[in-house]
């Protein structure tokens, strides 16, 4: 079992909440679909705002997020369509390891709206910035979750183009302890349709995001989020990226053009097993990663069954920081 977060707060695609020099509506009262009524501002983003409502039948609180034109400027027809995108992806896909969607609908105004669970505990981005090193047991797990979401989403026919600690939410179940959650499907698409950039780019996470996927290759399946999840666990085990650069472009051209940094430079005790497994994860040649998210899925449940231990130390000696090796 994972060990329950200890922060109890809650940041909704790690939006915070903040004044925009557009206006906000205030939807503080508002009752969506004679069902639910919208009570608190979680966060506001670029392609709109997150609140809290109480589903009145049931007396349970849920999230509803809208999309609002005001926050998305120029691209506003691109967000639009990914708000949409990810409506459809969450109402395709059900999965303990993906947030679920309850419906869909738009205000008497026409502003579209998603109604979802609402989670509670904190990102694995905000577990990282605690701890920075997981114990590996922890690390483990959390991507075999995540992979087998990743099944039923592919399965789907879906991508979601970026994976990373912030859109992985460490969701608090009480009794059924911490269950990782994908989340935030805005990028996602069909794994055989159109593109949606902005300006013609390619999107994505840098760092994170595949090799094929920085090079803006039109045809991508779902090996790109495989590797980001390989690089989610990486990272999770180091600290650190398997690429290096001072700016997101840097990092780019990084995962594009040079191998990894293998995952003993940081952590000489993972040699073995586990070092080839998490390598294979984030190969530069997409036909040397794992085929599907099943087969990753199967490799990282054979590793975690070979530690007896429930955990290793967070850090080592002298390893909290790697010098750039000599090239």
């Amino acid at each position: 079992m994972l060990a329950k977060g200890r922060s109890t707060a809650y940041l909704w695609f790690c939006m915070s909440v903040r004044r925009s020099d557009t206006y906000l509506l205030d939807r503080g009262g508002q009752v969506l679909a004679g069902r639910y009524r919208v009570t608190e501002l979680l966060g506001v983003g670029a392609m709109g705002s997150v609140w809290i409502a109480e589903q009145l039948a049931l007396k349970r609180q849920v999230v509803v997020k809208f999309h609002e034109e005001g926050f998305v400027g120029n691209n506003s027809d691109v967000a639009y369509e990914r708000f949409r995108r990810e409506a459809r992806t969450l109402a395709s896909v059900h999965h303990r390891n993906v947030t679920e969607l309850f419906e869909a609908g738009k205000t008497p105004e026409g502003e579209p709206y998603l109604i979802m669970e609402r989670l509670r505990g904190r990102t694995l981005a905000a577990r990282m910035r605690n701890e920075r090193i997981l114990p590996i047991q922890d690390a483990i797990e959390v991507a075999v979750e995540i992979a087998s979401g990743l099944q039923a989403v592919h399965a789907a026919g879906v991508l979601h183009r970026d994976i990373k600690p912030e859109n992985i939410y460490l969701h608090d179940a009480g009794e059924d302890g911490i269950i990782p959650k994908l989340i935030d499907f805005g990028l996602a698409r069909p794994e055989t349709g159109k593109r949606l950039t902005m300006g013609n780019k390619a999107v994505g996470t840098p760092g994170y995001m595949a090799p094929e996927q920085a090079r803006g290759s039109k045809t991508l399946d779902g090996r790109v989020d495989l590797y980001a999840l390989g690089v989610t666990l990486y990272e999770m085990l180091t600290g650190n990226l398997p690429s290096e650069g001072e700016t997101m472009v840097d990092l780019m051209i990084w995962t594009a053009t040079e191998e990894p940094i293998p995952i003993t430079d940081y952590r000489p005790d993972l040699s073995g097993p586990d070092a080839n497994v998490i390598m294979r994860c984030i190969a530069r040649d997409l036909d040397e990663r794992y085929p599907d998210a099943k087969t990753m899925r199967l490799a990282l449940e054979a590793v975690l069954a070979s530690h007896d231990e429930p955990g290793v130390a967070d850090t080592l000696p002298g390893q909290g920081d790697r010098e750039r090796r000599a090239r």
